[in-house]
């Protein structure tokens, strides 16, 4: 019994010393430079990125639509008109210029949407009436997108997986056909229309999902005469918007101190980073270096030769080397403008093929709404060889105010398109941002040459 005794003593002593021993080590961490993003995560659970971006780390962010649009025929016996326009069945619910709506939408269509996507079939040319019946006498769900985005993008967004689709889109329908899914879409470069049927079956909790909705009486200006001037896929709505009013100011005033901040942000030691001031704020490490003008504008530079720069190409998963490009360089902008952006998202604007690599811009918008902005794009990236030669960041912060931009309604401002010759244009609700600093910045209708007519 004695040598019992001594034994648990013994066991006893050791579990204390290593309580003891692991109290030491936890408070030995949280002395180190590494406590504040252990202490982050531990004490703001759910918290995944910086200001100003919500669910920034959620790859599918960088899909999100600018507009969608729920479209359901009625069934046999039911009434016409239940909330779409005159002489059209069934209901039509849209979202548009309403950032947190389209995310709640999106989010329950991504499934069936990345479904038929890794199902789809060989493209086949549509007609312009078959990619209108499409919109409008079909089940399914219309996603208009922000940007630009190249199909392998934006299978990569959803799936992480490679397809062997290559057109680019910014226009794409996801519709249920006798059981199955399957997609129509329009292609950027060329605007002709194609349909990929599918070996995915389609959702019913997709069907149960959308008979939900309630229709607001969205319609398209090819069904409506009055529109006839417009580019024919232009979505409106009965009523005018009523956008918040923002205020736009240079998050990066401060000189070196901003410009040292604002390398540490993508990656850069400050420990081997040289800074000096010409007309501009530089920061230099080796081969790479950043200049920081007083307008905003922060300009990267890589000066070597191959591979050996701050933002090599890392491959993203299995969905190829263009889209590992356009993930890098979406992480390296969001790295620099997702805490100083303010309440303004960024989203996929263009990609553009160029010997050894890809021209990738990037754009920011406010509650769904584009901003225009003098330089054109919020980011601007050069790829050559898996390597970031060269980007352009205009950073901006927006914060809203109480008040509302003052738009016309959707038929004025049509017909103002009209009286300035701009036939076949789209009609698009944008923010203006030219610059300055504690600047107000509303909503306006703008005219997007779409390059299409009819189709």
């Amino acid at each position: 019994m004695g040598r019992d005794k001594k034994v648990r003593a013994v066991e006893l002593g050791k579990d204390v010393l290593i309580v003891l021993l692991t109290a030491l080590g936890v408070w030995l961490i949280l002395q180190t430079p590494l406590a504040a993003p252990l202490h982050s995560l531990l004490g703001e659970e759910g918290r995944q990125t910086a200001s100003g971006q919500a669910q920034g780390g959620d790859r599918v962010e960088g899909a999100l639509p600018l507009t969608m649009v729920v479209n359901l025929p009625a069934p046999s016996g039911l009434p016409e008109g239940m909330g779409t326009p005159e002489g059209t069945e069934g209901m039509r619910c849209a979202v548009q210029y309403d950032r947190e709506g389209c995310q709640a939408l999106f989010q329950q269509v991504a499934g069936p949407l990345a479904e038929a996507l890794s199902n789809a079939g060989q493209p086949e040319p549509v007609s312009r009436a078959a990619w209108e019946a499409a919109l409008t006498r079909m089940t399914g769900v219309y996603m208009d997108f922000q940007g630009e985005i190249p199909l392998p993008v934006l299978v990569g967004w959803l799936t992480g997986g490679p397809t062997q689709l290559t057109g680019t889109v910014r226009r794409l329908i996801l519709t249920v056909q006798d059981g199955r899914t399957a997609l129509y879409y329009q292609d950027a470069d060329s605007g002709e229309c194609f349909r990929c049927r599918t070996t995915a079956a389609s959702s019913s909790t997709l069907k149960e999902m959308l008979t939900e909705l309630t229709g607001n009486g969205a319609f398209y200006a090819f069904e409506s005469e009055l529109y006839e001037g417009l580019d024919p896929d232009t979505l409106l709505l009965p009523a005018a918007p009523a956008p918040a009013v923002y205020t736009a100011a240079d998050p990066v005033s401060g000189g070196q101190t901003a410009l040292e901040a604002l390398v540490q942000d993508l990656g850069f030691s400050l420990n081997s980073t040289s800074f000096y001031s010409t007309d501009e704020q530089v920061a230099r490490s080796g081969d790479d270096s950043v200049r920081l003008s007083d307008r905003g504008v922060a300009q990267y530079q890589y000066e070597g030769n191959g591979s050996g720069g701050l933002f090599p190409v890392l491959r993203q998963g299995e969905a190829g080397p263009l889209f590992d490009s356009v993930e890098t360089c979406r992480q390296v902008a969001l790295s620099a403008l997702g805490s100083r952006c303010g309440e303004a998202r960024l989203y996929l604007m263009s990609v553009t093929e160029e010997e050894g690599g890809w021209e990738i811009q990037f754009g920011c918008s406010l509650d769904g709404i584009p901003i225009l902005l003098d330089q054109g794009c919020a980011a601007r990236f050069q790829v050559r060889e898996r390597q970031i030669v060269q980007f352009t960041l205009c950073l901006r912060s927006y914060t809203a105010t109480a008040g509302s931009s003052l738009v016309l309604p959707p038929r004025q401002a049509a017909a103002a398109l009209a009286a300035q010759g701009l036939e076949g244009e789209e009609l698009l609700l944008t923010y203006t941002d030219s610059g300055g600093d504690a600047v107000a910045v509303s909503a306006g209708w703008s005219a997007r040459d779409t390059g299409r007519g009819e189709g």
